[in-house]
């Protein structure tokens, strides 16, 4: 998403730029009431522009009050966006360090690619010395990235063949992962 404000800050100092070659970051600075640093990083797109800023150089700028309330809320919006990725990479993460250092999901996989497996949580809970809600995290999870399906009558299978064991699976787990959060917008 394209930051408005900083590009009207840059149009603005450029305009003024063209009309005066030797006017001067510091001179604009001056002019909207900041520190030439915090506007040069500003401008930069190294640091973000508070709503009170953006109030504050709109009215130095000009600008109708709905302009720069349109501007505020477009800062807002990015902000939403950039948590909600940070949230979607913490979260995806999450995900590859559970498949890597938990064994439970090599087990199920491994299970579920034989035949007559029964998924049952306890049972397998109670086999691998873990909790059935450790068991049952792992098989959403293997779930969630269609690692496994359930077929007719509710019998679980692999869905992909793995030939070269764990180091194949976790291969293929870790991808389906990076390709699960890329998807994501």
């Amino acid at each position: 998403m394209p930051d408005g404000f900083r590009e009207r800050l840059l149009n603005e100092l450029h305009a003024r730029r063209s009309a005066n070659p030797r006017y001067s970051l510091r001179a604009f600075a001056s002019f909207l009431g900041a520190d030439h640093a915090t506007l040069s990083q500003a401008l930069r797109g190294k640091r973000p522009i508070p709503a009170a800023s953006i109030r504050a150089w709109g009215q130095r700028l000009g600008l109708l009050a709905e302009e720069t309330a349109a501007y505020v809320a477009a800062q807002r919006l990015q902000a939403t966006a950039d948590r909600s990725r940070e949230e979607e990479l913490r979260h995806w993460s999450a995900e590859a360090l559970a498949v890597i250092g938990r064994p439970e999901h090599w087990r199920l996989y491994r299970l579920a690619a034989e035949e007559g497996f029964d998924g049952d949580s306890r049972r397998r809970a109670q086999e691998w010395g873990v909790s059935v809600d450790e068991v049952n995290v792992a098989l959403a999870r293997l779930l969630r990235l269609g690692l496994i399906a359930t077929g007719h009558q509710g019998v679980w299978r692999a869905t992909e063949e793995t030939a070269g064991g764990e180091a194949e699976f976790r291969r293929l787990a870790l991808t389906r992962i990076r390709e699960k959060q890329w998807r994501t917008p």
